[in-house]
């Protein structure tokens, strides 16, 4: 057995030996020791008393003849018994300072523990790794100061929890998985099993679920056609029904379940609100529970809200770098970026894309003639009917000024991009496009190619559609041109 094994085994029998002192309260130490003295000086007096009444009775029985005797045998009586309660007083006292020693070293320990590591943690502010290895304080009592000790102890063990939470959803890339941690935190550390996290769009004043627990609760929860039917978003402040019923009238559920809505402000802007469900409850256990949970929810949320406000910041730059802002759909800076993946995808699944180049026929004389608002209005609307006319997988691109790249992923048979291709020409030339101070009727004409049908580059692909753009043009416009090999007589493209 090692030094440090038998360490623990001295200490452990140390702790046990005085545990049942220990697990008293701080009154019961103080009532303790104050009546050890009681009894100490107790003893003390009876001794004396008793070392009177024998000096009584031995000077009572003094005999003439004997006096001499009878005195010498009172003297040595008297020193043995001055010399036995002095022993008896130096051992009560002696005692009573080893205890009294005992219980306040005990209590300075403590004190000490808690104080480093406080101060560890005061220390380690925003270093996770130093935060991790602050101590918990042995808690070898369970009077006050043993639950100064545990409060402690939980208060450490809070900030390293959140402190991890902190610098996990750091590394996470979008809301959404910060929207995920904050789930898991609220289920499985906290035992909070219903709740919904609304996030709120300001541009256009929507509310969306985007996390919704348990997930087949999606259509019970609250039905919102604008962020400002919620009152949470709508006064910045906790709304809870505990004690107000009907608080919230929107709310789908107020004879079933009680709710608490939390929003998620940063800097005077709501990014959304958490909203926490409750079954009507008779148990105080069981709310004061939830109360605690619910303060404990509150806190991962503070952490979480600077993250999420930065990371939708950023999701806000991205977006509008690779978007058009005036349509709204993907332009070539996101084509570019994003290409690599898809030509990949398409390579692996041995499939096909068919590119179709679209241009709106005399597009400048809308602008002309009508102005380049009205030539917006036009464009916004055209990007509707592109969008409306393909799949969800296929991507929509604003190419440049009135000219759109339309991508048909996985596009099986070779004849789908022509029946695509002829139905947005055939909507757009019956569509009457709504401008300032009346309509208008515009065509479209379309070029398409393959990849990699018609050639394996996929730049090249573009090329021959626009090939096949122009061929339309020149054809007489508002009509759909396959490319064609003959159509492209140059060496490189």
């Amino acid at each position: 057995m090692d030094l440090e094994q038998k360490a623990e085994r001295k200490e452990s029998l140390w702790r046990r030996t005085w545990q049942p002192f220990f697990n008293l309260s701080v009154y019961g130490k103080f009532v303790l020791v104050l009546t050890s003295f009681l009894l100490g000086f107790i003893l003390i007096g009876l001794h004396n008393l008793y070392f009177i009444s024998l000096l009584k009775a031995k000077l009572t029985g003094m005999s003439s003849d004997s006096a001499v005797e009878t005195v010498q045998g009172v003297l040595n009586a008297t020193d043995a018994y001055m010399q036995n309660g002095a022993f008896l007083v130096a051992a009560i006292m002696i005692f009573l300072t080893i205890t009294s020693f005992l219980c306040v070293r005990m209590l300075v320990e403590m004190l000490q523990d808690m104080t480093s590591g406080l101060q560890s943690v005061r220390r380690s502010t925003g270093d996770l790794e130093n935060c991790q290895t602050v101590a918990r304080i042995p808690i070898i009592s369970k009077d006050e100061i043993g639950l100064v000790a545990s409060e402690v102890n939980g208060i450490i063990s809070d900030i390293q929890d959140i402190s991890r939470f902190r610098r996990i959803i750091e590394a996470d890339e979008t809301t959404n998985d910060v929207y995920k941690r904050l789930a898991y935190v609220f289920q499985e550390r906290l035992g909070l099993t219903t709740f919904v996290i609304w996030e709120i769009n300001k541009a256009d004043d929507t509310i969306e679920a985007v996390f919704t627990q348990p997930p087949d609760f999606e259509s019970e929860i609250c039905q919102m056609s604008t962020a400002n039917l919620c009152r949470a978003n709508r006064t910045g402040e906790m709304v809870s029904s505990t004690g107000y019923p009907g608080i919230c009238p929107i709310f789908p559920l107020p004879d079933e379940m009680t709710h608490s809505c939390v929003p998620m402000m940063v800097g005077g802007e709501i990014l959304g609100v958490v909203q926490f469900l409750f079954l009507y409850v008779n148990s105080a256990e069981r709310e004061e529970h939830f109360k605690n949970s619910l303060r404990r929810a509150r806190q991962y949320l503070n952490e979480a809200l600077p993250v999420l406000h930065a990371k939708r910041l950023a999701q806000n730059l991205h977006q509008m770098a690779i978007r058009d802002t005036l349509t709204g759909l993907y332009n070539r800076r996101f084509l570019e970026g994003n290409i690599n993946p898809l030509i990949a995808g398409i390579q692996r699944r041995e499939s096909s894309m068919a590119i179709l180049m679209a241009d709106m026929d005399y597009f400048k004389k809308v602008n002309d003639e009508y102005g380049h608002e009205s030539g917006d209005m036009v464009l916004k609307a055209l990007s509707h009917i592109l969008q409306n006319a393909v799949r969800a997988s296929d991507l929509v691109i604003r190419y440049g000024g009135e000219e759109f790249m339309i991508l048909l992923v996985d596009c099986h048979p070779k004849e789908f991009a022509n029946q695509v291709a002829e139905k947005i020409r055939s909507k757009v030339e019956a569509h009457q496009f709504r401008i300032e101070g009346g309509t208008l009727r515009k065509t479209l004409s379309i070029g398409i190619s393959e990849f990699p049908g018609d050639t394996a580059a996929f730049w090249e692909s573009v090329k021959y559609a626009d090939v096949a753009l122009y061929r339309a043009k020149e054809e007489g416009r508002n009509q759909v041109v396959r490319f064609e090999p003959d159509m492209w007589t140059g060496e490189d493209y």
